[in-house]
């Protein structure tokens, strides 16, 4: 059993019971207008899209409606992230979210404004006791808008497991007409003979079927590809895909429900190359078992003869529409694993301590999806921490004490800057200040 599986939850939220057991729910849109722009499981910054966006042609407040018979749950109101939300409970066991709104409908509006002046703030997040407010089926709840982090009007909506949360494909719970097979734009394949920091070399972006390839007898492949629900649809993420070595089915994800401890996988999962996101069908050491339905050694293509094989890349959307591409692959020479420098190795399986004069860095253990080969220094000149390896993301934060000389007064307005996030102090004190990062980068 994978390492990140963990007692009772690993079998609990098995696909059987998060993908299957409210199939049968009759519900009705968020919205009216049925134009997805964005699906579960797309790849963003930094994480896996966790519903799907409905867009609203650049308008603000159009009517937002409860899927279904329920309570509310949950109001939250932020600058940030989903800015104007509500959670709504509904009686099939299922959890609805609605994000990015203008404004409430006038009886949840009343109450925010009582709240907010009672409190004296203007961001709230508010969780209410079951059926406080009740909500009927299409009834009005909100208005649509642009609030939080969002880059321009529309509506982000979501299905969650009622007890655990975990946000789950919506897609197998709207009617949505789609007739549409998802379309493979490029491959890439991978050198997987080094397991510290496999590189892609052979790119292929014209016709694939019937075509050969040269590859390492140890290889991995990706694909760059898009699914529309109609013809002139937006290119949206593909639901699921399935690898086929010599008719052996090696490899299936679909992407069904995601946790929000493993969305930080994105950073393994996938590469932008030529402005292009290109999934990876295979795993690092450690990987979040519920990706994968098959995951024969791990996604890894092993060649053990020089002979010809069929390699089948099949692609298929929530209504089974599927499309089929198939090539040759062969190897010139059988060879092994490259041989790793244990010197600078961190191994993934491990807890990591670095002291130095200037700081200590700990990671946990498997806080790593893989062992990399890293060195980190502290730069007098430059006053930065070096990190020899490229940007990585953590599962578990890292602990990083760095030592200073600063006044009280200047620790309060410290942060730290790595990669594209900023992190205030966890602690400080006269001489150290405790960061907990989530990525690590010079």
């Amino acid at each position: 059993m994978n390492e990140f599986c963990k007692g009772f939850y690993c079998v609990f939220l098995s696909i059987f019971y998060l993908g299957f057991k409210y199939l049968d729910a009759q519900l009705s849109f968020p919205i009216d207008t049925i134009d997805i722009t964005g699906n579960f499981g797309e790849i963003r910054n930094h994480h896996f899209h966790q519903g799907i966006d409905f867009s609203t042609k650049g308008k603000e407040n159009l009517p937002v409606k409860s899927i279904d018979d329920g309570y509310v749950y949950r109001i939250k109101i932020s600058s940030v992230g989903y800015g104007k939300a509500l959670y709504i409970h509904h009686t099939s066991g299922l959890l609805s979210v609605y994000a990015h709104l203008n404004q409430f409908s006038e009886k949840l509006q009343n109450l925010v404004g009582n709240y907010m002046i009672k409190n004296q703030t203007n961001e709230i997040d508010v969780l209410l006791k079951k059926d406080s407010i009740l909500i009927k089926k299409d009834e009005i709840i909100g208005y649509s808008g642009n609030t939080g982090g969002s880059t321009g009007p529309h509506l982000h909506f979501e299905i969650r497991d009622e007890l655990t949360e975990i946000p789950m494909n919506p897609l197998f719970y709207l009617n949505i007409d789609d007739t549409t097979k998802p379309v493979i734009e490029g491959i890439l394949f991978y050198d997987l003979s080094d397991t510290i920091n496999p590189q892609p070399f052979l790119y292929h972006s014209r016709k694939i079927n019937r075509d050969t390839f040269l590859v390492p007898s140890i290889t991995g492949l990706a694909f760059s590809g898009y699914d529309k629900m109609y013809s002139n649809g937006n290119p949206n993420n593909i639901y699921k895909i399935q690898i086929f070595l010599d008719n052996q089915k090696i490899y299936q994800h679909r992407m069904h429900y995601i946790t929000f401890d493993n969305t930080i996988y994105v950073e393994y999962y996938s590469d932008k190359i030529k402005n292009k996101n290109f999934q990876k069908c295979f795993a690092t050491r450690f990987y979040p078992s519920n990706f994968y339905d098959t995951l024969i050694n791990k996604g890894r293509i092993i060649l053990s003869d020089t002979n010809y094989h069929t390699l089948r890349l099949v692609a298929c959307d929530e209504k089974d529409n599927c499309i089929e591409k198939m090539f040759y692959i062969k190897t010139k020479k059988i060879k092994p694993y490259k041989i790793i420098n244990k010197k600078k190795l961190i191994l993934c399986s491990e807890p990591y301590l670095l002291k130095t004069k200037f700081f200590n860095l700990f990671i946990p253990e498997k806080s790593l999806y893989h062992d990399i080969n890293a060195t980190f220094r502290y730069n007098i000149e430059k006053k930065k921490i070096e990190f020899s390896y490229s940007p990585i993301s953590l599962r578990y934060p890292a602990k990083l004490v760095i030592k200073h000389q600063l006044s009280i007064d200047k620790l309060k307005h410290t942060i730290l800057m790595s990669k594209n996030r900023y992190y205030e102090p966890d602690s400080y004190t006269t001489k150290e200040m405790v960061f907990l990062v989530s990525e690590l980068s010079d």
